[in-house]
């Protein structure tokens, strides 16, 4: 507060601001609210960028993997219209005119999922083919997890391996080929649902493997006070070990994951 008197100008006296007394223990000095930040071990940087490659390709493989399944789902609708065809032109009340109607209808459906599967292929959809996706899933090593693909390519000719067996040609216009078109038609279905549970099955175990490929992510990017990282390393191990514990939904198991946690 400033005072005048006359022409003497003085600041009147204050009472002392209260200072915290410096630390003269170790406890203090060591305390939390005390402790300054620390730098990333540069093994650990090192790392890091090999658990980033791997997400990113994680994640790539998720996306055709996700794409694959939605064509395959597309296509058995169409061959679910192609059999009930088939089945309608299989009944040996059918009129032969029927058949005729019903067959268009049949090789409509045909023509459908073979476009659906040609387009998805021409953007990469080797999956589609029967090919093998090879997801590099593991930071720590080269090894790599196999996902197999589906082939419910539209042919002139099956061998009998294929998820569809029927053919290009196929038609449904007299009786005896109806109930053929019928039954590849019955066994294509059931062949395309076991693969699609499959696949549905990888990609839920992509997407499990990703949470655990970013836990380990967060604690390799940690830089914060030392008791504060100590905490979070306690944290984040318990999640992974619980991730790790689950067994079969884990595509790798990094060896240099439980290191990084080290009470």
């Amino acid at each position: 507060m400033v005072t005048n008197v006359g022409a003497v100008t003085s600041i009147a006296p204050q009472a002392p601001a209260q200072s915290r007394p410096a630390a003269n223990t170790d406890a203090e000095r060591a305390s939390p609210s005390r402790a300054t930040s620390v730098d990333i071990d540069p093994s650990r940087l090192e790392y890091r960028e090999d658990v980033r490659l791997v997400r990113e390709d994680v994640a790539d493989a998720r996306g055709s993997l996700d794409f694959a399944i939605a064509v395959a789902r597309a296509v058995r609708n169409a061959l679910s219209e192609a059999r009930d065809a088939a089945q309608k032109a299989a009944d040996p009340a059918a009129p032969d005119a029927a058949r005729v109607a019903y067959d268009v209808s049949f090789r409509a459906a045909l023509q459908k999922l073979g476009v659906e599967v040609d387009a998805a292929l021409a953007d990469g959809a080797a999956l589609l083919a029967g090919e093998t996706l090879a997801v590099d899933a593991d930071p720590d090593s080269d090894a790599r997890h196999d996902i197999v693909g589906l082939d419910i390519r539209l042919k002139s000719a099956v061998t009998g391996e294929e998820a569809l067996l029927l053919t290009r040609g196929a038609s449904i216009a007299d009786r005896a080929g109806a109930e053929d078109a019928a039954r590849a038609a019955d066994r294509s279905l059931a062949r395309i649902d076991a693969g699609l549970r499959r696949l549905d099955g990888e990609s839920a175990r992509l997407s499990q493997h990703d949470r655990l490929l970013g836990a380990l992510d967060g604690a390799l990017a940690q830089a914060v006070t030392p008791d504060l990282g100590a905490e979070a390393a306690r944290l984040l191990a318990l999640q992974v070990r619980q991730d790790l514990a689950g067994g079969g939904a884990t595509l790798a198991r990094p060896n240099a994951l439980l290191a990084l946690f080290r009470e």
